[in-house]
């Protein structure tokens, strides 16, 4: 008898083992107004969000990190920077000098890549606040020029596009 359970325990168990739990497959974050720190947008057409967990392995075990939140500062002049942290340790920085409900210009945005080169803002420079007191929301696109991180050169024909872009983050204070 105790086989017998032993042996359905076991088949049980293989069979619990096997059953694969569905991958949540990432998507555009809502558009949103309450602060909840989020981040998304399309960079030539492939989705491109926050910095999620990231595991490692150190010493004994494993570990896991929390992603990076982004982030909205405004400084004693009012000039905004929006700073996020997302996928493949990339980061975008938008500076704002008026920022406003409705429409405002962008005066520069950066998207640095982990590989040592950035993006700098060329064309199209749009971002949409839908709220701005403690919290900024709203929406961006934009289109950028690939340039050399250590000698600031153009690099031709590389250039990505950025849409659908939308954010949600509390506002701290801070002097630059």
């Amino acid at each position: 008898m105790t086989s017998r359970t032993f042996l359905i325990g076991l088949v049980g168990f293989f069979m619990l083992m096997s059953c694969k739990k569905e991958k949540e497959i990432p998507r555009l974050p809502e558009e949103t107004q309450g602060g909840f720190g989020m981040f998304g947008c399309l960079v030539n057409g492939e989705l491109v969000i926050q910095e999620g967990k990231s595991w490692g392995w150190v010493g004994p075990g494993p570990y896991v990190r929390p992603g990076r939140p982004p982030f909205g500062v405004q400084d004693s002049e009012g000039r905004f920077k929006l700073v996020a942290y997302v996928e493949y340790r990339h980061t975008f920085e938008f500076f704002i000098s008026q920022p406003k409900v409705g429409q405002c210009v962008i005066d520069s945005v950066f998207f640095w890549t982990a590989s040592g080169h950035y993006y700098a803002e060329r064309d199209v420079q749009h971002i949409y606040f839908t709220r701005f007191d403690s919290i900024a929301s709203g929406t961006f696109m934009f289109d950028a020029d690939y340039y050399d991180r250590q000698t600031h050169t153009l690099i031709p024909d590389k250039k990505i596009q950025v849409r659908k872009g939308r954010f949600d983050v509390r506002i701290g204070t801070i002097n630059w």
